[in-house]
């Protein structure tokens, strides 16, 4: 992830690559004293989510919920139906989601090393879900 640069946009456009951040303070003309933070976030897939809030924690904990929504566009019809009916979804069709989106995950290419728990950790902090 990049720190913080003095500019995110060129000619208008996001310079922000996929998979990375990229941010800048500003004072807003009708309120000089307050410091806000322009945020911007390319997914993996070359969507851009951007925000502006008064501390980069929180444009973080926006990202991260953005980032869940995107991923869940990416589960298989058949995971949403399991979690949706409150089925339980075994270690591999969990590992088999995540790798879905991140490929190199450990979880994703070394599941059987993992515990069910720290699986769904991982499946629920990358799709925003509540699994037990």
């Amino acid at each position: 992830m990049k720190s913080q640069v003095n500019s995110i946009n060129q000619n208008g456009c996001s310079v922000c690559k996929a998979g990375e951040e990229n941010y800048t303070t500003f004072r807003p003309a009708h309120h000089p004293n307050i410091v806000l933070f322009q945020y911007d976030y390319r997914h993996k897939n070359g969507t851009l989510f951007s925000t502006v809030a008064s501390t980069l924690e929180r444009c973080r904990a926006k990202r991260d919920k953005w980032i869940q929504v995107k991923n869940r566009e990416w589960l298989f019809a058949g995971i949403i139906h399991k979690i949706n009916t409150g089925k339980r979804l075994t270690k591999s069709e969990m590992a088999y989601q995540i790798g879905h989106v991140e490929p190199y995950n450990t979880v994703a290419t070394s599941w059987d090393f993992f515990t069910r728990d720290e699986i769904v950790e991982t499946f629920s902090k990358m799709f925003g879900t509540e699994i037990e």
